[in-house]
């Protein structure tokens, strides 16, 4: 490289070479428009769909948390329905895409469809660090070879959205009313059920409890004190006829020993049941208690049933949480991708580059000492005259046809470079 060591030089170099950088950077330009050129072109429609809050709220089953948490799974389904396979097979059955590949199959068409076209939400940059936030708008998008088709198509994803969000949002609350229909039919019998359980354990243990276990109670002393007098009247009678027992007394004392004897058995009949009184109130503190968890229970679905018909008839009345169209996708003027006019202009930078790399590879092959500063920094020899190199006639009219040409061609291809500056 010592013979390139200033400007001077560098341009020599360049001119002499001129023709061979001009045909290097003409085959990289035509080269590069070419390729641009025969890249095929993406236009992407895009259409925004608006998520609208409740115009009347609409009373939730677990706070704002849940709600969120159900809206974004919401979401999250309807996506993944409208992106499914034969959502998409349907889509490109409608609109005949790739029909131009006949030889490619479903899955490849259905793999294509999913990377070229999507469903993206849209939500409050400054709380994106919050994973519970609802999107305020969803954005769907088509990236196809055709403008018009894409435009379609991402209309079509549109309409699946709102139909496959209208849909989601009445089953879900004509499943909800029906779940809370059955468990109040459900609990209303069981509560119905233990209800009778407990008259009829009331009915038949009605002496062991409450005021029937007073009574008895009472009724115990009564028989207690009858008892105490029947023995006194029999102890009478035997201790004043110790000696003489006719019948009359003997009959006496057969009636208070009956009398003793019933009294006995129903004394001991009423202790059997003030016994069993605590085991009684026990089982019937037991049969309450279930009642009462039945009754909550029931309370609990009487008022989840009626949010829930609250929300089938705001779905109705198309007053709940609904998606509106904002804006429908229009043919884009204008293809997004490739970028022809950055791939021809790398091209043409490549092609320069390569020609430079040329002329320093010509010079570097036949390193002839030109002028009298190379000959004195290559030999430290100072000239003591320069002879000008002298052109015949035919070489003259060459090397003119040669600049010619070359200078032709770097003007074309200057020429190219600017179309390509101004190429969409």
């Amino acid at each position: 490289m010592n013979g390139l060591s200033t400007l001077n030089e560098m341009i020599g170099a360049f001119l002499r070479h001129i023709v061979l950088l001009a045909l290097i950077l003409a085959i990289g330009v035509a080269a590069s428009l070419f390729y641009a050129v025969s890249l095929p072109r993406e236009y992407e429609a895009s259409a925004v769909i608006q998520i609208e809050q409740s115009q009347v709220q609409a009373p939730s089953f677990g706070g704002s948390a849940s709600v969120n948490a159900r809206t974004l799974q919401q979401l999250q389904i309807i996506e993944q329905r409208v992106m499914s396979r034969d959502n998409l097979l349907d889509i490109i059955e409608r609109e005949r895409l790739f029909a131009e590949i006949p030889d490619m199959s479903d899955t490849d068409k259905v793999t294509a469809l999913r990377l070229a076209a999507g469903v993206t939400r849209v939500a409050d940059p400054s709380l994106a660090w919050r994973p519970d936030i609802i999107p305020t708008a969803l954005n769907v998008t088509a990236r196809l070879g055709d403008p018009d088709v894409a435009a379609r198509v991402a209309n079509t994803l549109v309409n699946n959205v709102l139909e496959q969000n209208r849909k989601r949002r009445e089953d879900r609350a004509t499943e909800t009313v029906q779940f809370f229909e059955s468990e109040e039919a459900r609990l209303g019998g069981a509560i119905e059920a233990l209800e009778a359980r407990i008259a009829s354990f009331k009915q038949e243990n009605g002496r062991s409890l409450g005021e029937g276990l007073s009574a008895e109670r009472d009724e115990l002393l009564i028989l207690r004190q009858e008892r105490l007098a029947i023995e006194q009247e029999i102890i009478e009678l035997n201790a004043g006829n110790r000696g003489s027992r006719n019948s009359v007394i003997a009959n006496r004392l057969a009636q208070f020993q009956e009398q003793a004897a019933l009294l006995d058995l129903e004394i001991k009949t009423i202790n059997e049941l003030i016994l069993a009184a605590p085991e009684v109130e026990k089982e019937l503190s037991a049969l309450e208690r279930e009642l009462m968890k039945l009754t909550d229970q029931y309370q609990v679905i009487t008022r989840n049933q009626a949010e829930a018909e609250m929300s089938l008839m705001l779905q109705a009345s198309q007053q709940g949480e609904s998606f509106r169209v904002l804006e429908l996708a229009v043919a884009p003027e204008h293809p997004i991708a490739p970028n022809r006019k950055r791939i021809a202009l790398m091209g043409c930078i490549l092609s320069g580059l390569l020609g430079v790399a040329a002329v320093l590879f010509m010079e570097l092959r036949n390193p002839i000492i030109r002028t009298e500063n190379q000959l004195e920094r290559s030999l430290g020899l100072r000239a003591v005259a320069v002879i000008p190199t002298v052109q015949i006639a035919r070489e003259r009219r060459w090397r003119r046809i040669f600049w010619t040409v070359g200078l032709l061609v770097f003007a074309i291809s200057i020429f190219a470079v600017a179309a390509i500056v101004t190429v969409r």
